[in-house]
């Protein structure tokens, strides 16, 4: 039996299998599962935290795989938008790079005990919440044809506004862990 303590761990657990799932489906040319597929990440990666908090059951290894599970999804789908030009490699490069960044800044923090120094921000949210939109609407395109170049340039957009706030975001973030290290080289 599934205890409810186990729900957010088992959300993200279950996160880190849509890798493989989501590159067999792409090829396959399944493109509404993709859109569950999508839809289940982002409600996944809501669910696990908001459940953690509330049921007051945070575990270091939640903590540790829920950015990763996260990171994984986006890096896989970004790369497969790019192999059948939906997406602009260098926008893909510039988020995916943030999030190598930042998850290296978070590590090295870490051995410090200071990776709270990188909490999540409401501009962070907001990058989160345009990439998955960008992500789901350039997901429509090809079960769309007819308003396929609308469906682009409207999930064209949001990717570009994700970029922005990533090198933005990304920024602040390398901003805030080099004057932390730097203090605690001093010391």
């Amino acid at each position: 039996m599934i205890k409810l303590k186990n729900i957010p761990n088992l959300l993200t657990f279950s996160r880190l299998l849509l890798f493989p799932l989501w590159l067999l489906i792409f090829y396959l040319d399944y493109y509404y599962f993709l859109l569950i597929i999508i839809i289940y990440s982002a409600l996944s990666d809501y669910f696990d935290g908001f459940l953690a908090r509330k049921l007051n059951c945070e575990t270091l290894i939640g903590k540790t795989l829920d950015p990763i599970a996260d990171k994984i999804f986006t890096c896989t789908v970004l790369l497969t938008f790019v192999s059948d030009s939906r997406v602009n490699f260098i926008i893909a490069a510039i988020i995916i790079t943030r999030e190598i960044v930042i998850s290296g800044l978070r590590e090295t923090l870490s051995i410090y005990n200071q990776s709270e120094v990188l909490a999540v921000t409401m501009l962070s949210k907001l990058k989160t919440t345009f990439q998955f939109l960008a992500i789901f609407i350039l997901a429509l395109m090809p079960i769309s044809l007819e308003y396929s170049l609308k469906i682009h340039q409207i999930g064209t957009l949001f990717l570009y506004i994700t970029a922005i706030l990533a090198v933005y975001t990304g920024c602040n973030y390398a901003i805030k862990s080099i004057n932390v290290i730097n203090n605690i080289k001093k010391e």
